[in-house]
């Protein structure tokens, strides 16, 4: 599915402090927008409203179609003690959610029309976010990436080497799992790589599948 992300006149912060205000940004299929700045300026505050993980001091964020999946894609990855590398992907991308929301709608089934209308609003959405066949598709995108070593169904995330995961492949693989659009954090732990390698994935992703990509960095091209 792709995906139109709009941003209206958005102001980001938090508490008392706005970090920026009165943005207008709209994101569509095909699109790479870079978003580069000091720390501490806002960048992963507005891809997190982007995202929607963090609910704007102001102004609105909506998608069309309404039901596309945003995926965000933080700098540090949260490694839950017995999760496999296939679970993480899964909760990271959105898929386990609407795997358990679709699961628990079924089981509702028998309460009449409005039970039958939520599942197959879940149904759509769980489609949409490509649960469907992750397993299938995951071990490919790992070997594509280069985990090949890694079983995604038995692989603990726990007990990958400690730069793996952060390694640029790591949220890539999530963001290939399934997505309508992607904001990501510093897509790779290396900032002298940053503009070239996070250059080639994203357009590679943008052009290859319709998604639209919105990436972060501190660090500003020569």
């Amino acid at each position: 599915m792709t995906a139109t992300l709009v941003a209206k006149d958005v102001s980001g912060g938090y508490a008392h402090r706005v970090l920026f205000d009165h943005l207008d940004l709209t994101v569509a299929p095909g699109d790479v927008v870079g978003v580069v700045g000091a720390n501490g300026s806002g960048k992963s505050t507005l891809l997190r409203i982007l995202g929607g993980e963090l609910a704007p001091l102001a102004g609105t964020v909506s998608a069309t179609p309404p039901d596309a999946f945003i995926g965000w894609l933080p700098q540090e990855h949260e490694r839950v003690p017995g999760e496999t590398v296939g679970e993480y992907v899964a909760r990271r991308t959105g898929c386990a959610a609407a795997t358990a929301a679709m699961e628990s709608a079924a089981e509702s089934l028998a309460d009449g029309d409005a039970a039958a209308d939520r599942y197959a609003a879940a149904l759509d959405h769980w489609l949409a976010t490509g649960a469907a066949d992750l397993d299938d598709r995951l071990p490919a995108v790992l070997a594509d990436l280069g985990f090949g070593d890694v079983a995604p169904e038995s692989t603990l995330m726990t007990g990958l080497s400690g730069g793996r995961p952060h390694a640029s492949g790591w949220p890539r693989c999530c963001a290939r799992a399934s997505t309508s659009c992607c904001s990501t954090s510093r897509p790779t732990t290396s900032i002298s790589t940053v503009w070239n390698d996070s250059r080639t994935w994203c357009e590679a992703c943008a052009v290859g599948s319709c998604w639209s990509v919105t990436i972060e960095s501190s660090w500003r091209a020569p």
